[in-house]
């Protein structure tokens, strides 16, 4: 039960972490991701972010289950070896997960990337721009999967103590 806790409390975690970072992404650096001027709902004054629900799986299994124990596997390799690893790795799980969203659903949630001339494949499921950010957020949930490894345990004592479960 305590390993399940464990798995929950980071789920929960990586989700909260890639969504911020989605909607902060989406408010500030689209556009030059892009290469064009998104239209806005909003004024941009707004700072108006925007996620899909459709993400939660890929941020959460995807960070538990591939980043978390490739981070392990890989803490020894060079600075710049994980950055471009990544930055690859990452962009692929992007244009996997916008493919299979694209095949069940009919669309994807990023599909604004088509119009985009940096678009990968013919349907934009990622953006050739996009690779340097991929490699600094494969860095960064590095850190924060180490830090959510620390922490797990002590979150589940907490769950156990305050009787929540």
């Amino acid at each position: 039960m305590d390993a399940v806790l464990g798995y929950v409390f980071r789920f929960t975690a990586y989700v909260v972490i890639g969504l911020s970072l989605e909607m902060l992404f989406s408010v500030s650096g689209i556009d030059r991701a892009l290469g064009y001027r998104m239209e806005r709902r909003v004024p941009r004054r707004y700072l108006e972010g925007f996620v899909s629900v459709y993400m939660i799986p890929l941020h959460g299994f995807g960070v538990l289950f591939a980043l978390e124990p490739v981070a392990i596997a890989i803490a020894h390799w060079n600075i710049v070896f994980r950055y471009l690893f990544y930055a690859v790795c990452i962009s692929l799980a992007e244009a996997l997960w916008g493919f299979v969203l694209d095949k069940v659903l009919g669309f994807y949630t990023w599909d604004y990337y088509a119009k985009s001339k940096y678009r990968v494949f013919r349907r934009g499921y990622t953006l050739w721009t996009l690779m340097p950010m991929w490699g600094a957020a494969g860095l960064l949930f590095e850190q924060c999967s180490r830090m959510m490894l620390k922490l797990t345990p002590h979150a589940v004592e907490f769950f156990h103590e305050a009787r929540l479960l």
